[in-house]
């Protein structure tokens, strides 16, 4: 328990924690004291000298109170004379060698130096300095840099080494030559997540995107969260007259405490799209033409009516990026509406990793981690990918429990990134072969660990003898990881006191989620010794609401609440909630969805922010299974491949625009909340099926009774997780892959399709771009911007090279989604690696 000092402040007696700070401890007494330097994400730095406090116990002077800790018996004065003309006299110096243009400046009536000189002034006193002259860099196709403006705070600079990790810039020369610079002076090249620019007190930086000439007092703020991955970032938005000025967070707020990452910070261009569709299209006489929204959905009910009375399939697909309001109605009315039990979600990571994974190792269909177990960690490990290009959250939390608090994490992956130069060991395994290193490092625990298992948990005694058979030479054989190597990183794992596993999902990632998740359970619990602690897994779904869509049971084998479809009692419970009979039986895994709907036995395909024919990996079949459906809906934001194909195609709102509940890779339910209108009205996917059930005579709820409902289901998804061993597969595995391994997970810049139509995001990270390192460039007799033709499995796609030094040798990286030049094209199936032919096209 950390020990209590007594202090006086402002002539008051209080006691403050041993270790904290002065400015803390003023600020948590409510005691304004200016600053410009400081984060409380960041290591003080006492830089800008305007926290100064005076200390009058026999030790006198004027302190830094970022970078002072409290101590025994100190007197603090905050507001005498000295410290008030000691600040003035700080800002004065500040503004000598600041560029003031308030009137025209970005940052006017939103700027800290503005505030703090109107509140303090400054002394007419002439100085026999002259302002520095700098030139304007503008070369960055993001951020503008104002060096006349910057007062060498060093925020930017420590942000992108602290919790970036990334170190683009700092601080070269000294006194009066001191400025903010890149290495050798060249254009910024960086993740540009826009912590540097949202964290600048001044107008020094600033995003080109974002520039406006609308002042700050003008504009709408509204907080949301971000929807384009599973982190669940708060993000806070400003607008004025619909049109997005700046998009910044709270440093405040959890579970990102200020941090973004270029999608959530760039990617609101999409919004404004002209791709969008703002109109429903139906088919006729063999084309797609605008029709009105009666019209459309009365196609749509026509069909489903038929459906329903014929007894045909129905099978709906929707996307993990629903709401959960919107999915949970989804399944309700396909389930009690349509008598249907096919629903489900597209192939998208996190899915499988969760239910098979998650919901067979420990009884329940979720992430046992949380962002706060994540920081408390001592040991984290990564498996399956770099976060860095999936969940850049993860990534920030990791580098910084390495930077500030000496917090180890150890990666295991064979995909680019750049967060191995951070990591505490990498290993780095064949591809698709993270669960037998796992498998192998728990074998040797228990062989040579001498720890208890005691009752470890239920099915121990077939696991025991399962997990033999990974022993370090087969493991090394199969993984070409070192015997060395995997027996290090079971010592690391024993010594740790609080360990914790991440498991990385996304499309393209090769590799069984499932069979990694399990791993980590088991390896996790083995290091419990027995002790009932649940082991402390974090899931990263690819997609924004994995974990929630789950809960409300849009998947064919859960029910809303997460209990399996097919139990007696669940049915039992669900009809009874919702007073109608439904269909709460199994339904078609994705295989069979597949192989009846090719075959044409589905009688209707309701597609909801899935594009089967674009975007899904080549075995799933998914232009064969949009042909061979009776009659096909989609429904999302933009015109797919799969749309073209389509009956009748209905917009909707995305983004920023929609409301409701998500529920984060941790588990923890966040508010969506619309920051702009959509365009044209359109509706929430929600109110579609809202409106086809009132066309259907379908009793959906809505309201109060909608809020309550799923809320009861993501709080009965909650349930009580317990250890379930089993016997694992015996380690197999064939010559691992030759050649160059096509590389086509998430990437930092892109998440899916909608990240696809922003500009800023396509001028960052062009979708049409195969990111080669140099090495490999060289050997393919290819330069930077040249024409590439990529090909396997008999097809191929046209690409433009992108010499990338971050890139790993032999792992050339493409965007999987991208239209006619996507990477889908040429992947046969997520899990398994993709071996290409590249070479340079004519």
């Amino acid at each position: 328990m950390t020990a209590k000092v007594p202090i006086t402040v402002n002539g008051e007696q209080f006691e403050a924690s041993s270790g904290t700070s002065i400015l803390e401890l003023l600020r948590g007494l409510g005691i304004h004291v200016p600053t410009l330097c400081h984060d409380d994400r960041l290591t003080p730095y006492g830089g800008c000298r305007l926290c100064l406090v005076e200390r009058r116990d026999g030790r006198g002077g004027l302190l830094p109170a970022c970078s002072t800790p409290v101590q025994r018996g100190m007197v603090i004065e905050t507001d005498t004379t000295e410290v008030i003309e000691a600040r003035r006299r700080q800002l004065q110096l500040l503004v000598l060698d600041h560029r003031m243009e308030c009137p025209v400046c970005e940052k006017n009536g939103d700027c800290r130096l503005q505030d703090l000189v109107f509140e303090y002034g400054v002394s007419d006193q002439v100085l026999p300095f002259e302002r520095r002259r700098v030139p304007l860099d503008d070369r960055s196709p993001v951020i503008v840099r104002d060096p006349e403006k910057c007062i060498l705070c060093g925020l930017c600079v420590r942000l992108c080494d602290e919790v970036q990790g990334v170190a683009e810039v700092g601080i070269v020369n000294r006194g009066l030559e001191a400025r903010v610079a890149t290495l050798l002076d060249r254009p910024l090249d960086c993740e540009f997540c826009g912590q540097c620019v949202n964290s600048c007190p001044v107008g020094a930086l600033s995003a080109r995107p974002y520039h406006s000439e609308v002042p700050a007092w003008l504009r709408t703020r509204a907080t949301t969260t971000c929807s384009l991955c599973s982190c669940g970032c708060q993000v806070t938005v400003e607008t004025h007259d619909g049109a997005v000025q700046r998009v910044t967070s709270n440093i405040e707020a959890a579970p990102n405490y200020g941090k973004l990452c270029a999608k959530g910070w760039l990617g609101w261009d999409a919004l404004s799209s002209p791709q969008r569709l703002t109109v429903p299209l139906v088919r006729r006489d063999g084309r797609l033409v605008d029709a009105t929204w009666d019209e459309a959905l009365g196609e749509v009910e026509r069909a489903m009516a038929e459906a329903r009375a014929s007894g045909q399939a129905v099978v709906a697909v929707g996307s993990s990026r629903l709401a959960c309001e919107d999915a949970y109605l989804l399944q309700r009315l396909v389930r009690a509406g349509l008598a249907s039990p096919h629903v489900g979600v597209g192939p998208v990571g996190g899915v499988e990793a969760l239910v098979e994974g998650m919901g067979r190792g420990l009884g329940v269909a979720r992430s046992t981690a949380t962002f706060g177990d994540l920081r408390e960690a001592d040991l984290v490990l990564v498996l399956r990918a770099d976060p860095t290009r999936t969940h850049p959250l993860v990534k920030n939390e990791l580098v910084q429990g390495a930077r500030q608090r000496g917090r180890d994490f150890i990666l295991v992956h064979d995909l680019s990134g750049g967060l191995e130069r951070h990591a505490a060991m990498f290993l780095s395994p064949v591809v698709g072969t993270e669960d037998v290193v796992m498998r192998a490092v728990a074998a040797w625990i228990a062989e040579h660990s001498g720890r208890s298992q005691g009752d470890l948990a239920a099915g121990l005694s077939d696991w025991t003898p399962s997990i033999r058979a990974y022993g370090l030479e087969v493991a090394s054989r199969l993984t070409g990881v070192a015997p060395e190597q995997i027996e290090a990183l079971a010592e690391r794992l024993l010594a740790a006191k609080a360990p914790m596993a991440v498991v990385v999902t996304g499309l393209g990632i090769p590799g069984d989620e499932t069979q990694v998740t399990r791993a980590a359970i088991e390896l996790l619990s083995l290091l419990g010794g027995g002790n009932g602690a649940v082991p402390k897994v974090m899931v990263l779904g690819e997609k924004a609401n994995v974990q929630g869509v789950l809960n409300v049971g849009l998947h064919p084998d859960l029910l809303p609440g997460g209990r399996r479809a097919g139990d007696s009692q669940a049915a039992a419970a669900l009809e009874a909630t919702w007073g109608v009979s439904a269909a709460a039986g199994p339904g078609w895994s994705p295989a069979d969805v597949r192989e009846h709907t090719a075959a044409g036995e589905t009688e209707l395909l309701y597609l909801v922010g899935e594009d089967p024919v674009g975007s899904w990996p080549r075995r799933l079949g998914g232009r064969a299974m949009v042909r061979g459906a009776r009659f096909v809906v989609v429904q999302g934001g933009f015109l797919t491949e799969s749309a073209r194909m389509a009956d009748v195609v209905l917009p909707v709102a995305i983004l920023g625009e929609r409301e409701g509940t998500v529920v984060g890779a941790d588990g923890c339910p966040r508010r969506l909340t619309p920051v702009l209108q959509p365009p044209a009205g359109l509706p929430q996917d929600g109110s579609i099926f809202a409106e086809l059930g009132r066309r259907l005579g379908v009793e959906l709820p809505s309201g109060q009774r909608l809020v309550d409902e799923v809320g009861a289901a993501l709080a009965d998804a909650e349930g009580q997780p317990a250890v379930r061993l089993a016997a694992v597969p015996p380690p197999a595995g064939g010559p691992p892959p030759t050649g160059m391994l096509l590389d086509a997970s998430p990437r930092l810049f892109h998440s899916g399709l909608v990240t696809g139509f922003s500009p800023t995001l396509q001028e960052l990270a062009p979708t049409v771009a195969l990111h080669l390192a140099p090495s490999d460039a060289e050997a393919i007799g290819v330069h930077n911007g040249e024409r590439v033709c990529v090909r396997a499995g008999g097809r191929e796609i046209l690409l433009r090279a992108r010499l990338d030094r971050r890139v790993r040798p032999g792992r050339p990286v493409a965007q999987w989604y991208g239209g006619e030049d996507a990477a889908a094209r040429l992947v046969e199936s997520s899990a398994e690696p993709t071996v290409v032919e590249i070479r340079r096209s004519k």
